[in-house]
């Protein structure tokens, strides 16, 4: 299974892009951050927000549209992140930024994106390509990673390093895999988390969405206690909750843990929960991401699925060509 490789070997993907160039660097100063980017690439701008929220003074946002916020300007840095360097909502965008004279610089394999990088002269980090863009995830968060530290937003690097470190669980973080994959076989998954790792949640959702072919749905602690909760009271026949744990000593655990943990049970579900390893945001961040990529890959062998192929993805993509101006 070509895409199970490519997880495998995440730390190594991590490490060799981390000592890659950035092209046309120079040096910038920004107010902001806005990150644009779609799908497996679009995570990435919620994982870097997440993980630099509480460590840098530098607002950063995530925007997921053909078009920016009217608000982006001057003094703002556009950070594009398409793998294929296609993308047409990343496109425009990009165009959109460069027109507000904001910075752009670019994370990308290749395509339309770094033609326009190397025609502006705009900083980029160029990532290998013949990846599926959700199995590259360490290419393009790292190389964000380097080009934000080049580009002069200060990265703290024993957290970078501490992530690397485990990634280097590959073994744990696959048999975590296939025991998820076996408790959610046949049922619809609730991805439960606290709001700080909610990129977490929606990267699980969506990789169980793309490799094993199937709905779930994901929610986050405490807006999910607001609403979310009340749909527990007749759900457990048909839904399987996943519960992704700091596992620390924060009310968000406490709510995870002590509450939501036994109200399910008290409605009739049988949850798994998912500590997530490490003691920086990036590493739990990441040990959930590759504990998702394998229970979704061994999901879709038990329900025999290609998880290679996204044919509803490329109807959409074709039709939004055929709709741009």
């Amino acid at each position: 299974m070509k895409l199970l490789d490519h997880y495998r070997e995440w730390r190594k993907m991590a490490e060799k892009i981390l000592k890659e160039e950035v092209e046309n660097l120079k040096p910038l100063k920004f107010k902001a951050i806005a990150f644009t980017g779609m799908g497996g690439s679009g995570i990435v701008g919620d994982y870097v927000k997440s993980f630099l929220q509480d460590v840098s003074r530098t607002p950063i946002i995530v925007v997921k549209d053909l078009y920016l916020p009217t608000w982006i300007g001057k003094d703002w840095l556009v950070v594009a992140v398409s793998y294929s360097g296609n993308t047409s909502e990343t496109l425009s965008a990009v165009k959109e930024a460069l027109s507000k004279e904001a910075y752009v610089a670019a994370v990308s394999s290749g395509g339309k994106l770094l033609e326009l990088m190397d025609k502006e002269r705009l900083p980029y980090v160029k990532v290998g390509g013949g990846y599926a863009p959700r199995s590259a995830l360490p290419l393009l968060l790292y190389a964000s990673l380097k080009l934000l530290d080049e580009l002069g937003l200060s990265i703290p690097m024993n957290q970078v390093q501490e992530s690397l470190d485990v990634l280097g669980g590959v073994k744990e973080a696959e048999d975590e895999g296939k025991s998820i994959a076996e408790a959610l076989k046949g049922y619809t998954p609730i991805i439960v988390s606290d709001v700080r790792y909610e990129a977490l949640a929606w990267r699980f959702k969506s990789e169980l969405n793309e490799n094993a072919k199937i709905v779930a749905k994901c929610e986050t602690v405490p807006e999910s206690m607001h609403n979310d909760v009340e749909g527990y009271e007749e759900a457990s026949s048909k839904f399987k909750a996943l519960l992704l744990s700091a596992h620390d000593d924060t009310v968000y655990t406490k709510v995870l843990e002590k509450f939501i943990e036994e109200l399910l049970k008290e409605k009739g579900f049988k949850p798994y929960r998912l500590e997530l390893k490490g003691k920086g945001r990036l590493a739990k961040l990441m040990h959930g991401a590759h504990v998702a990529g394998f229970t979704s890959l061994y999901l879709a062998e038990k329900r025999k699925v290609e998880p290679v192929k996204v044919e509803l993805i490329a109807r959409y993509r074709k039709f939004l060509e055929e709709a741009l101006p």
